[in-house]
This record gives structure tokens, sequence and C-alpha cells, in this order.
């Protein structure tokens, strides 16, 4: 071999191990430099992330070190990725990896106080400014990963039916020990909303109308399914959830504060066909934050609970005695609500309502609703206007029907609106008009 053949081929040997190098360098410093993806963000606040089975024993160290370094999802939630690696060496100790199941005891506070200006010919006439309102107070919080708690005092002043005012004492409103098996099954104990339908859910504090459906008439319970006070009742509730909230179902007994009548059972079927609604309680609106297509059904059963109706005894006779018959009720609630980013947010709600016993006042009730909410802040919130129209049909009279219109100023979300709009009334035959005024703070 030539002189000059072996010196080509030294120079070929060291350009390729050269370029080995090289390539091994490069190798090298993007597999340091490598990051595991961001993980998911938590759930939103208010929802319950799902509940994963408790393993049977600690789970061990990873063998891999490369494991140990992959930081958790919940470090990563929010936070910018990092830039790139330090290079080669020991790996920093892991943060302590955090329960996600696991809240602290929170407490929170809400505030409503509402008026209300009716013409003086209007059936049981309530012609106050500021004349009515609510404070909530609520905790909540988990001891463990199955056993949770929720309680709330509710305090309320307002005008009575005979011209006076309410004292405004506290009582309990919620008193709930939560038991948290599985996604499929959650267990609720004590005093809680009965999972009617969606208004029950929302309460008058998560819908998009100041007044909650079903007031035809003041200081009158509401025409609706069979709640109890503040939509809620003593009893035990069973229910749980698929695909994040995409199907749930709810069934329950309760006593209606009375142990000596039959219990009033409970069901309820929610389907939601775009953004999964994972919590317990369900909002009439979400104001612009999901998009939502759902549909509930739920029906309500009490043996002997369609109670006979007397008129005061004369005086000196004894009262009567009552005749009974099986009440129930079946309703379905439909909601959509869709934020078109820059064009705003629609809300389009309604619901029905179908009464059965030989007792029942009411045949059956329904409302329609229809909101809009503006995409962009004017001053310091958005506007929503509203349109809202309830009937109720009466077994023995004509129709009731109540239409809203409403103006909102939707400031932080739920928890700071101001409200004002204006209410007609016929009360089979009986107008009457009303402006109202509402102010709901929570902190």
């Amino acid at each position: 071999m030539s002189t000059q053949t072996r010196s080509s081929r030294r120079r070929g040997n060291v350009g390729a191990g050269t370029l080995a190098v090289i390539l091994g360098i490069t190798s090298f410093h993007r597999s340091a430099g490598a990051q595991p993806e961001p993980g998911a963000p938590p759930a939103p606040t208010g929802e319950d992330p799902p509940i994963a089975a408790p393993a049977a024993e600690p789970a061990s160290p990873p063998a891999d070190a490369s494991a140990a370094r992959a930081p958790s999802a919940e470090a990563h939630a929010g936070a910018p990725a990092p830039q790139g690696a330090a290079g080669p060496g020991p790996a920093a100790p892991a943060p302590p990896a955090e329960e996600p199941w696991k809240k602290p005891i929170s407490v929170a506070a809400w505030a409503r106080v509402g008026g209300r200006l009716q013409n003086p010919g209007a059936r049981e006439k309530m012609d106050r400014l500021l004349g009515d309102g609510e404070l909530d107070l609520m905790v909540s919080g988990e001891i463990n990963r199955f056993i949770g708690l929720q309680g709330a005092l509710v305090a309320q002043f307002g005008p009575t039916p005979n011209g006076g005012n309410i004292a405004g004492s506290a009582t309990i409103r919620d008193a709930i020990a939560k038991f948290t098996f599985h996604d499929l099954l959650n267990v609720w104990i004590g005093r809680m909303i009965v999972p009617s339908d969606r208004s029950a859910f929302s309460g008058p504090w998560s819908m998009g109308p100041w007044n909650y459906p079903g007031f035809f008439e003041p200081y009158a319970p509401p025409i609706g399914p069979r709640q109890g006070p503040f939509g809620r009742n003593d009893g035990v509730t069973a229910w749980g959830k698929i695909a994040g909230g995409l199907f749930k179902y709810y069934v329950g007994a309760f006593n209606l504060h009375d142990s000596s009548v039959s219990p009033l059972y409970t069901a309820r079927l929610n389907l939601s066909l775009l953004d999964p609604e994972p919590a317990y309680y369900q909002k009439a609106t979400y104001l612009g934050e999901k998009s939502i297509l759902a549909l509930g059904v739920a029906g309500e059963v009490q043996r002997e609970g369609s109670v006979e109706a007397l008129p005061p005894p004369a005086a000196g006779a004894p009262p009567g005695t009552p005749r009974t018959d099986t009440y129930a009720e079946i309703n379905a609630d439909l909601l959509f609500e869709k934020n078109l980013t820059g064009a705003g947010t629609i809300t389009l709600e309604g619901a029905f309502y179908k009464y059965f016993g030989d007792f029942e006042r009411f045949d059956y009730s329904y409302f329609g609703l229809a909101s809009y909410l503006t995409p962009s802040d004017v001053g310091v919130g958005k506007l929503q206007p509203l349109v809202r129209l309830q009937q109720a049909k009466p077994k023995n009279a004509d129709p009731y029907l109540l239409i809203d219109a409403q103006m909102g100023y939707i400031i932080e979300g739920h928890a700071a609106r101001v409200a004002l709009g204006y209410q007609r009334s016929d009360l089979s035959g009986v107008k009457g008009n009303a402006l109202f005024l509402g102010v709901q703070l929570q902190k």
C-alpha cells in the first residue's frame, strides 16, 4: 500500500472519530435537558377531583433515578416549563407529594340584600325598599380521603304577612357528613339540598335571575318539587358520576322535618353533553366558564303526601280529619350555555313540572329563560340582560303567569353581582307590577 493511501485512510478515521464525539456530546446534552410534560391543572375551585382507590401498601420508591426526578403534575400545574437542565450530577430531592384529595377546612360568607316596590293594587303587596335579605356562613372541608363535612348557618330579615319583620335569628341550613367511596358512590347524610331539579342545586346564589323560580305568591312556598325550607331537608342521598361528571345519578330519602309521616323518596339523572359537571351541585349559569348542554330528569314520591286542605273549623267544633293520597312529581330541565368568545355568552334554560295527587293544588308548571352576557367589562363588570317567563296551572282556576325582565351587573362572577329588574304578574286575573333591586356578595 502506498504512503499516500495510508495517509488518506488515517485522515478519514480521525474525521469519523471526531464526528462521533460531536454527535455523542449533542445527544448527551439533549438527554440531560429533556423534561417531562406539565401535568393537567387541578380541578376547578368548588369541584371535587376524581378519587382514586387507595393502595393496599405504601408505594415503594422508584428504582429508576429519572423517575424519582420527575416532578408531579401538581408541581407543574400553572408553572412555566424549565428552560434546561443543569447537567449530570446528583438529583435534587423531590418535593413532598401533595394529596389532591385533601382540602383544609374553609369558611365563606355570602350576603344577599334585596328590595321590592310593588303597586298597591297587587295581591299581598310588598311595597318595601331593601326590605329583605339573607346572610349565610358556610364551613366545609375534608377530614381524610373518605370523610368530609359541610355546614351552614343562615339568618334572614324582611317583611312578614301581618306587616311585621322577620327577627333575623340564625338557623341551620346545611349539616352534612360526606362519605366518598368511589366516583360511582358517594353517600351524604344530614340536612342538605333535595336533589329535585337544577334550580334547587343552584339556589338563588348561582342563577341568573334574582328571584328564585316558582314564587308566584309572596310568603307562600315556591310552586315546584317538594323540598323544605331553603330547598333543604333531613335525609340521606347516594350519588355518583361517570366520565368525570358527564353522567350523574342521585337517589335520596327525606323526612320533611316530620318523622311521623312517610319519607319523601327522590331520584334524578343528569346528562351533560359538552363540559362535565363533576360536583354534587349544578349551577343554573356558569357565566361563560363552561360550555353546557345538559338534560336532567327527576321524580319524587311520598305515600299519603297529598293532604286535603280543610277550612278552619267552626267555633267550638273539633278540627276535621283531612283525606290523603299519594303525592308524586316528575320534572325535566334543560340548560344550554355557550361562550362565544369575543361575542359574549348566551344562556337558554327551561324546566317543566307535573304534579300528581288528588289534593294537589296545581296540575303543572314550567319556565323558560334567555340571557346574554357581554364579552367585555362595562366599567368594573359585565352586563347580563335576561328575560324569564313562568306559568303554573291550578286545577280549578286560570293560570298564574310571571314575567321577569332584568339587567344584571356581574362584577366578580357570582361572588359580586347586582340585579335590577321588573316583574309582571297575573295570578288568575289579579294583575300586578313590581320593581326589584338586589345585591349579592361573597367572601
